[in-house]
């Protein structure tokens, strides 16, 4: 299981938790819906992309914007539990068709390709992908990319945009091994989301790193919550959870919480 240790991430961990700790069910309380109460929702997720979703090893938990959001949209829905999968981000959708989780979050863009094989909630968030070099890189068109060494996740849609531009891409297991590998000029260039790459330059890379230049319209930049084909009843219900949710208070403290200090 893949780890991400340090004092940044254990004080986001306590900030998340009390930022979320008053949407949290009470002893006693009826659920909202009766039918659930006591259900575990499992969630796929591939826990290696900060500030969305990763391990923390001091905590033994899975910490996250999108681990919060899930958390308070399964209380809304009336789970007891949400049980998250931590799986490779190109077996994330596989894991829906074969029953291993109900439902997957992991910043996942909503394109066409994706639509055939799950369905999809309204967007929770729009975000944009950016290019990432080394410090002092010339930058301002992703043009800077053409015929490079670019990394990105294996199957993300950062990998087919890199694809793009270059022929010779390297598939990485994600985020940070692919900023790694700029810093090491093993690559010179990484693709990602522009939340993540900010997080990683702040808290870890400082004055290493530069974002050279952004992606956007190049993808659809939606970012939403994935079901089985098909599943009409449980896109519904989150559906209708997210709009609740996000008129509590909790939700706009997990908003500043992960990406208060990102934009």
């Amino acid at each position: 299981m893949k780890k991400i240790m340090s004092f940044v991430l254990a004080m986001i961990c306590l900030l998340a938790f009390a930022g979320c700790g008053g949407h949290a069910p009470q002893a006693g309380a009826p659920s909202h819906q009766d039918a659930h109460a006591g259900k575990v929702l499992r969630v796929g997720t591939d826990a290696d992309y900060p500030p969305f979703e990763y391990y923390q090893e001091a905590s033994k938990a899975f910490i996250g914007f999108d681990i919060g959001l899930m958390q308070g949209l399964a209380t809304e829905m009336g789970y007891s539990k949400v049980e998250f999968v931590d799986l490779e981000f190109n077996n994330l959708l596989p894991s829906l068709k074969d029953g291993q989780v109900d439902a997957v979050i992991s910043c996942m863009n909503i394109t066409e390709e994706r639509k055939k094989m799950a369905d999809f909630t309204e967007p929770y968030l729009k975000s944009y992908n950016v290019v990432i070099g080394a410090a002092g890189t010339k930058g301002g068109s992703a043009d800077v990319m053409k015929d490079k060494r670019i990394a990105a996740e294996i199957g993300s849609v950062h990998e087919k945009q890199a694809k793009k531009y270059s022929g010779t891409v390297i598939e990485c297991g994600g985020a940070e091994e692919a900023l790694k590998l700029v810093m090491a000029n093993k690559a010179d260039f990484a693709i990602m989301d522009h939340f993540t790459a900010l997080f990683y330059m702040n808290n870890f890379h400082n004055g290493k790193l530069a974002i050279v230049a952004a992606l956007p319209g190049e993808t659809d930049t939606h970012i939403a919550i994935a079901v089985a084909k098909g599943n009409k009843e449980l896109l519904d219900r989150l559906n209708a959870a997210l709009g609740k949710y996000r008129e509590n208070a909790a939700y706009h403290q997990l908003k500043t919480t992960y990406f208060g200090k990102l934009k």
